[in-house]
């Protein structure tokens, strides 16, 4: 689960009028810590971004397999741009 799911899942359980209590606040972001823990680096995507984008050509669902990979590429720009031109050249390698 992303930060951005986690999110939504708790504005779904509230109403408009109901308000969190500070325990929740506090549980919530512990939560978040944890989620940040698990980040990983730009160095550690490109170490394991060939094996993403192979499970992505085989149709694989290397968002489920990797999430975290995933959550990255959402959220760095020079990663998933990395990831777009692998992707482009290992898709037009395959079709040759």
């Amino acid at each position: 689960m992303n930060i951005q799911e986690l999110i939504q899942r708790v504005r779904n359980r509230l109403s408009s009028h109901e308000s969190l209590t500070n325990e929740a606040v506090r549980g919530f972001l512990r939560v978040l810590e944890q989620v940040r823990e698990e980040e990983l680096t730009c160095k550690e995507i490109h170490a394991k971004l060939d094996e993403y984008v192979e499970l992505e050509i085989k149709k694989e669902d290397a968002a489920h397999i990797m999430p975290l990979i995933r959550e990255h590429l959402d959220l760095c720009p020079e990663c998933c741009e990395e990831h777009e031109a692998l992707l482009n050249v290992v898709e037009k390698s395959s079709q040759n």
